[in-house]
């Protein structure tokens, strides 16, 4: 029977990094001390994984490792006591085993190394092939070298922790360049345009021009502005996902007209790229979401589908309601390199691909785009392939089923 800890008790002896690790000889002498201190010809420093056990350090014993149910250290995990077992070849728990059966060992004693949270990680163990006893001088010695081997083990754990965090502010270290790099680009930008626009038309001479010039000017200002309050949103939403998470209003939502509205406003842009936008919908698909966020992911999907696709492409958007709701939106854009495809939801990437045809963007879209579906607990895939395009597909809640007698409100046309 396993230990009641036994999920945390593996997790604790992975963190160590101790498994299938060469000799070492802080584990070589404090095995070796263990079959002097016991006057034992076998001794070992035994780690029970899930199902072996396997020895950092042995004398007298060949294997490297066995079955953890053929051991005597499949109990004391879970009793956590030192185990004495005078002549094992008399005890029908224990004379079955291969060490007994098949290698004529007669004596076994163990201490486990015990983790400073309480785990046991396995044992330093002696054997004889012999009956015997030990005496209260050779068990506190057993349990004092099992609790120096679980030391080294804490030391070990420590400093692969430490090595962890290091490189995890290192990660964060580049997280923070990539991030100052991308946004000031991003500001800076649309702000020298605007900037531009704002002397010429500062200039007496030509403020005085043509009144169509003077529009075509401020629309551009006005697209650039659009641009940096869109900026700042998204900063600010993924601000507040990482302080207070995501706050949804979910109600009974129509994914395809979420879909056709969102096809919409993207179709202009689509337009004047040349792309064929196109929404495939057999009819209403009803989901349980949250309209205003559900449409910010839509819109952030079919804006980057936009952006990486080349003229004369194509971006379906399809839905259906089998097995639940379900949406697609598949381009024939220059696609994620494989590298890249695990990062596509990391604050502030962007692929190689991206930073190849200098497209606009903090690397914030994906980021939100999932953390909205994460947050109406659905799931979010993206497949793609160099060259030939990429598919993004969304699965949402089903919608609660409406009571006896209530009429679902029409979709309304595309």
């Amino acid at each position: 029977m396993q230990p009641d800890d036994e999920p945390q008790r593996l997790a604790a002896l992975r963190e160590t990094g101790i498994l299938d690790t060469g000799a070492e000889t802080d584990f070589d002498d404090i095995a070796a001390l263990a079959a002097d201190i016991c006057d034992t010809p076998i001794a070992m420093v035994s780690m029970v994984d899930a199902d072996r056990q396997w020895f950092k350090a042995r004398v007298g014993w060949e294997a490297l490792q066995g079955g953890r149910d053929d051991s005597f250290c499949a109990d004391f995990v879970r009793d956590r006591h030192l185990l004495e077992v005078d002549d094992a070849a008399v005890e029908q728990r224990y004379s079955t085993l291969s060490a007994v059966a098949e290698h004529g060992v007669r004596f076994y004693a163990g201490a486990p190394m015990l983790l400073q949270d309480g785990h046991a990680a396995g044992t330093v163990c002696v054997m004889d092939r012999r009956p015997r006893h030990l005496t209260l001088q050779q068990r506190r010695a057993l349990r004092s070298l099992a609790r120096h081997a679980a030391a080294h083990l804490e030391l070990r754990r420590y400093a692969r922790t430490v090595g962890h965090t290091a490189d995890r502010l290192r990660e964060l270290d580049r997280l923070k360049d990539s991030f100052l790099a991308s946004v000031s680009h991003e500001l800076r930008t649309p702000l020298t345009s605007v900037r531009g626009y704002i002397e010429v038309l500062l200039d007496e001479d030509e403020a005085a021009g043509d009144p169509e010039t003077v529009r075509r000017f401020l629309a551009v200002m006005q697209r650039n502005a659009d641009r940096l309050l869109r900026l700042i949103d998204d900063l600010l939403l993924v601000a507040r996902l990482h302080e207070t998470g995501l706050q949804l209003d979910v109600v009974e939502v129509d994914l395809a007209e979420l879909a056709y509205q969102a096809a919409l406003t993207s179709r202009p842009i689509a337009e004047h790229k040349q792309l064929a936008l196109t929404v495939d919908a057999g009819g209403p698909v009803p989901a349980a979401g949250d309209p205003e966020r559900l449409g910010q992911a839509l819109n952030h999907l079919l804006f980057n589908a936009i952006k990486f696709t080349p003229a004369g492409g194509r971006i379906t958007v399809t839905i259906g309601a089998d097995p639940g709701p379900t949406l697609s939106i598949a381009d024939t854009g220059i696609g994620v390199p494989a590298e890249d495809l695990p990062h596509v939801f990391d604050r502030f990437h962007r692929s190689s691909a991206a930073d190849h045809l200098a497209a606009q963007g903090a690397g914030l879209g994906l980021t939100i785009v999932k953390a909205i579906i994460d947050a109406h607990r659905g799931d979010i895939t993206v497949a793609s392939t160099p060259g030939e395009g990429t598919t993004v597909r969304l699965t949402l809640p089903l919608a609660p089923q409406p009571a006896a007698g209530a009429v679902r409100s029409p979709t309304a046309s595309a």
